[in-house]
């Protein structure tokens, strides 16, 4: 690897590391969800049919397929979200978002915005946003990964933040 790429990537860790301390913090210190949990239910909520198979939401939360079961315990325990048998393979067990859940999640988003405003996105214009995207998303590809869903609207900030945000 040379200097470039290696630097890149120390950025790349140290960034995630300060932001997603930032965003555990914001949402702790509201009394809002964990953030483990909050990236569960953005995740099942933003899919078509509102649903994950387990293994795919282990890859999409970086977590393992027992890390994310226990996660998935801890939230169907609070009520926040429903494990569903597939129909046709008895194999795949789905995850679903409860109405709870989705409650919940609405009531952290504000806090999840704002932190992320705070401590990342007011840091980007909307060009460099643009084009960090399309750099994540060729990593992504270039790994055999698919992109993340689009976030639902209903998940974007209003006002200021959204104003702020897309400078």
């Amino acid at each position: 690897m040379d200097e470039e790429r290696m630097a890149a990537w120390m950025a790349l860790l140290q960034t995630h590391a300060t932001v997603v301390g930032a965003l555990e913090e914001a949402l702790l210190a509201e009394g809002s969800l964990p953030l483990s949990w909050f990236e569960v239910l953005i995740q099942l909520t933003a899919q078509p049919d509102g649903r994950l198979a387990m293994q795919e939401l282990a890859r999409s939360v970086l977590l393992s397929k027992s890390g994310v079961t226990r996660l998935v315990d801890r939230m169907a325990d609070a009520g926040l979200v429903l494990r569903e048998a597939c129909a046709s393979d008895r194999r795949v067990v789905y995850a679903t978002a409860t109405a709870r859940g989705r409650s919940l999640l609405t009531e952290a988003m504000p806090v999840f915005v704002e932190g992320f405003e705070r401590s990342f996105s007011r840091h980007l214009s909307a060009a460099d946003a643009k084009a960090l995207r399309g750099l994540l998303l060729r990593v992504l590809a270039g790994n055999g990964d698919i992109a993340a869903p689009e976030c639902p609207s209903s998940y974007l900030p209003t006002g200021p933040a959204r104003a702020s945000a897309s400078r």
